[in-house]
């Protein structure tokens, strides 16, 4: 019988995450980290009377800082169990993925033991073609399926 290991292919990453008490969205990039991609660096604020004018460009500048940054354990986003607890409670996410095909897969995340997850059938999927017109729609669309 032969080992096969299954590996994903890495693509570009970022998660959104609303405040629901202030509406105020976070972009956060990932890197790759050692041993998946992770939340890195300082994530890009926009106030919800911002998000239509400026969350297109946040997401495609975001996912083009995948992989520039070398991990760095010091710059991970950390939170202790408790702050992490808080950090669910008050948001919901999304996930948004540039696949080497082009395009965007977005997928509502939902809470679920503790944490996010998304589902591929639930995913909106723009082709290039379609960024600059239709991200900010998708993007909201998938917030209103978010749990």
């Amino acid at each position: 019988m032969q080992n096969r290991s299954w590996k994903r292919e890495v693509w570009p990453t970022i998660d959104i995450y609303r405040d629901v008490k202030t509406g105020e969205y976070r972009v956060q990039p990932y890197t790759e980290g050692p041993v998946a991609t992770t939340a890195f660096g300082e994530p890009t604020v926009i106030t919800a009377e911002d998000f239509g004018l400026k969350i297109a460009d946040a997401v495609l500048a975001n996912l083009e800082k995948f992989g520039k940054e070398k991990f760095d354990q010091r710059r991970a986003i950390l939170r202790s169990p408790s702050e992490q607890k808080q950090f669910l409670k008050r948001h919901l996410g999304i996930s948004i993925e540039k696949p080497a095909s082009g395009g965007l897969l977005i997928r509502p995340l939902h809470h679920e033991g503790g944490g996010f997850v998304g589902l591929d059938e639930d995913a909106i999927t723009l082709s290039e073609g379609d960024l600059l017109h239709k991200l900010a729609d998708a993007v909201a669309e998938a917030f209103k399926r978010a749990t």
